[in-house]
């Protein structure tokens, strides 16, 4: 019987931790790498371990330069600073495995050496033929072998002929053990398994090939990624086994899925699951952290904010499921506004300005920081994200806003009576707001109140016509923190704009 997850975690935290991430920089941080790097971040700092960042950039047709900073700047920006690795180095040598290709070069010489790898002279053709009788007879796998035990003379054959072989790694004709942290113990078929290639036609290694060795040579002790990788995992145990390395624990966290059960990726969903997205839109790290992590992990039912530190203290693989995450943004929104209320005024303010500033609303130069701060506080809690900022208080920095077509019909009428109405109203309230002595919250209200008292208008009626006249919409913070905030002169100056347009 295999062992039970439990069973095998209980069993590897014994050495000093040492975890990685290993991103290739073929584009943005999506969620699923997110939460890898959180996992295996938390799961270093709660054993008091390395996190590691490696850049699997084998696949050079794909990766860019400007991918890998990318990725720093959204590891950077969730807080999920690495011990060793990317731009920091470390004991290891390079980090980058386009880097590393001399190191390969050495094992891959070694498993021809020991004949536990050939060199396969297949033309891509003749793959494809391979493949389709594979098909046809209903065989598991797609390539026979054919090169295994070539004789010397069609090696000579092939090379005048100008084929460039590849390498491939020979299955074993036992079963091959997989101990899995999350997922248990499994015994793969090796019937299932064909020869992987293990160096492309131009030279270069292949992912399973560099992983496992970078993974040995960094003295990774855990490798905790997604269930994706589930199917390369025996490959690189073979590989080690055939290379005499030590293989580390493995633990597959599962997917992430969006509401129809489809897993979450960037060919089907695009920027939704690009993590610079989100910092771009205005959430906060804290809320990301707090969702990302749930994807996968839990707690308990009652506790749905945690702390970086929480985290850490509470992080245990054994409490990851095996079962797909659903992605759920309503779930992400409302941890983010709640980030975002935790925070105090200076510093809501100080997240906000970007956006404004983005917008052209707001110079590169603060100059009334008070009066910022004011219109942070007169929005209170109703912002979902920083980027919010922008629609709900835009009409404070200019009046080059449109008058929402279904405020103006429902509160300043849809008939020239009606119109004529409101017309007097907001000429009189311009009026009142001239002659106060002193334009503070507290006046503005008393004045305006008694108006509309002593001429029996209803407050609201009142309130939703001079709200439109000075923003154009028919909701948003106190009117009057409204007023207050935009003073007197421009004030007066949109009540005749908006009398003018009825």
């Amino acid at each position: 019987m295999s062992e039970t997850p439990k069973g095998i975690l209980d069993s590897v935290v014994k050495d000093p931790v040492r975890v990685r991430m290993a991103p290739s920089p073929t584009g943005y941080l999506h969620i699923g790498g997110a939460r890898t790097a959180l996992f295996n971040y938390l799961f270093a700092k709660h054993h008091n371990g390395k996190f590691i960042l490696r850049i699997d950039d084998t696949d050079t047709a794909r990766s860019t330069d400007e991918s890998m900073h990318e990725i720093y700047t959204a590891l950077k920006w969730l807080g999920l600073e690495w011990d060793e690795g990317g731009d920091k180095g470390g004991p290891c040598g390079s980090y980058v495995q386009s880097e590393r290709k001399a190191i390969y070069d050495g094992y891959i010489a070694q498993l021809l050496e020991s004949g536990n790898a050939y060199h396969c002279y297949c033309t891509p053709e003749e793959l494809e033929e391979i493949r389709a009788q594979a098909r046809a007879d209903k065989q598991t796998r797609s390539y026979d072998g054919r090169c295994r035990d070539l004789t010397s003379e069609a090696v000579q054959r092939f090379v005048a002929e100008g084929r460039k072989p590849t390498v491939r790694i020979k299955m074993p004709e036992t079963p091959i053990r997989v101990d899995d942290i999350i997922l248990g113990s499994r015994n793969i078929d090796p019937a299932t398994l064909e020869d992987e290639v293990i160096v492309r036609s131009n030279g270069m290694p292949n992912y399973n090939l560099t992983s496992i060795i970078d993974d040995a040579d960094m003295q990774i002790t855990h490798v905790i990624r997604g269930t994706e990788h589930l199917n390369n995992t025996p490959k690189q145990i073979v590989i080690a086994n055939a290379l005499g390395l030590n293989v580390p624990q493995f633990a597959h966290i599962p997917l992430v899925l969006d509401s129809s059960g489809r897993k979450m990726s960037k060919r089907h969903h695009g920027d939704l699951v690009a993590v610079n997205r989100y910092r771009e839109q205005g959430y906060l790290p804290e809320a990301m952290l707090n969702f990302v992590v749930r994807l996968g992990w839990s707690y308990d039912d009652k506790q749905e904010i945690f702390s970086v530190d929480e985290l850490i203290g509470k992080f245990d693989l054994a409490r990851v499921g095996k079962s797909g995450s659903v992605f759920d943004i309503k779930k992400l929104e409302w941890l983010n506004s709640h980030y975002i209320n935790q925070l105090d005024i200076a510093a809501r303010t100080d997240a906000v300005i970007p956006f404004w500033q983005e917008e052209g609303l707001l110079n590169s130069s603060v100059e009334d920081r008070d009066w910022l701060e004011g219109i942070v506080e007169a929005v209170g809690e109703r912002l979902t994200t920083l980027q919010d900022i922008v629609p709900q208080t835009s009409y404070f920095f200019t009046d080059a806003f449109e008058y929402e077509p279904k405020a103006v019909k429902k509160w300043w009428g849809n008939s020239e009576e009606k119109r004529e109405n409101t017309r007097a109203i907001l000429t009189n309230i311009s009026q009142i707001l001239e002659e106060i002595p002193t334009f503070d919250i507290e006046t503005i209200e008393a004045a305006i109140w008694r108006y509309t008292d002593e001429n029996n208008i209803k407050r609201v009626a009142a309130m939703q016509a001079l709200r439109i006249a000075l923003t154009g919409a028919s909701f948003g913070p106190s009117l009057f923190d409204i007023v207050a905030l935009l003073g007197k002169n421009e004030v007066l100056k949109r009540i005749p704009k908006a009398i003018a347009h009825l």
